[in-house]
């Protein structure tokens, strides 16, 4: 077993109250609790990172299926079909009380 590091903070007398009262709460040292918050956020911002990298793929994959389709869109020869998409895509939003913005779906109207 590896010897623990001691990690000194200084904090405020109230903030040092608070974590003793929530530390009590759940029956164990303030040691523990402060030890047990760390770890968490530790784990919480590895797993936003991971969150946040995977949101921009994403983003990045959508924007480039929103642009093929609506290119195959502008150049199909039923020059009607872009509009009735777009026209389909705002009812769909709003069937599913999703908000569009303006010029997203690669509608020209504003």
């Amino acid at each position: 077993m590896t010897r623990p590091i001691c990690l000194q903070v200084y904090i405020s007398s109230e903030l040092s109250s608070l974590i003793r009262r929530a530390a009590k709460a759940k029956g164990i040292s303030m040691s523990e609790w402060v030890r047990a918050l760390l770890a968490n956020a530790c784990t919480e911002d590895e797993l936003t990172s991971r969150l946040d990298a995977s949101i921009e793929r994403i983003s990045r994959r959508s924007v480039f299926l929103m642009v093929g389709v609506d290119a195959l869109l502008a150049g199909h020869p039923d020059h009607a079909l872009r509009g009735r998409a777009h026209q389909a895509y705002v009812r769909k939003c709003k069937e599913l009380g999703l908000s569009t913005a303006a010029g997203e779906g690669g509608s020209d109207e504003a």
